[in-house]
């Protein structure tokens, strides 16, 4: 008789590189199905691919090997071309929030689920760009961005990293100014 093994019980995780920005994941399938439900990876043909920052996250939870190795933090955080995807990522995934990555084509960085919806079951609710404190962003980068996510059905939130690496999120919303009429 065969016991289902409780994700707690599974300490190690054996990823394979496919590239230099791609990982896989093909057992086990309870943790695969698991994790493609929270949006993390995404599921094809059974296996997990993996984005370097989802590894990076994946690596504070589980212990990992990747091609027979056990990799440090550092050297798969050096396949992120923007290290502050990783800070905001994690920190929305400590806060609950089901989280991806946009793809690479878009102009926000993440795409963010409501608390308690899944991933592989809703839309997600917001569009997330990260700002760097200092930096900024320009009025006409941020009212494309608003435009961008209204179009998608999502709200725009701009998660603001400060120098010390602390991340405060602002919700954007549209102002629309209507006619007055005089009577």
């Amino acid at each position: 008789m065969s016991r289902r093994r409780d994700r707690r019980e599974i300490r190690e995780l054996v990823l394979r590189k496919i590239c230099e920005s791609k990982y896989v994941l093909e057992e086990p399938q309870e943790i695969v199905q698991d994790l493609a439900k929270r949006g993390i990876g995404t599921l094809e043909n059974g296996r997990l691919v993996l984005s370097p920052v989802e590894v990076a996250y994946l690596m504070t939870r589980y212990k990992i090997r990747i091609n027979g190795e056990e990799p440090s933090l550092d050297k798969v955080l050096q396949g992120i071309d923007n290290f502050l995807k990783f800070v905001v990522y994690q920190d929305l995934r400590k806060r609950g929030y089901d989280v991806k990555l946009a793809g690479p084509e878009a102009p926000i960085d993440l795409l963010v689920w409501d608390k308690g919806k899944r991933a592989s079951e809703a839309q997600p609710r917001y569009g997330v760009k990260i700002v760097t404190e200092g930096l900024g962003i320009r009025v006409l980068d941020l009212a494309a961005l608003l435009k961008y996510c209204e179009s998608m059905g999502l709200q725009l939130v701009l998660a603001l990293v400060s120098n010390d690496g602390v991340v405060t999120y602002y919700k954007t919303f549209s102002l629309r100014a209507e006619k007055i009429t005089q009577t």
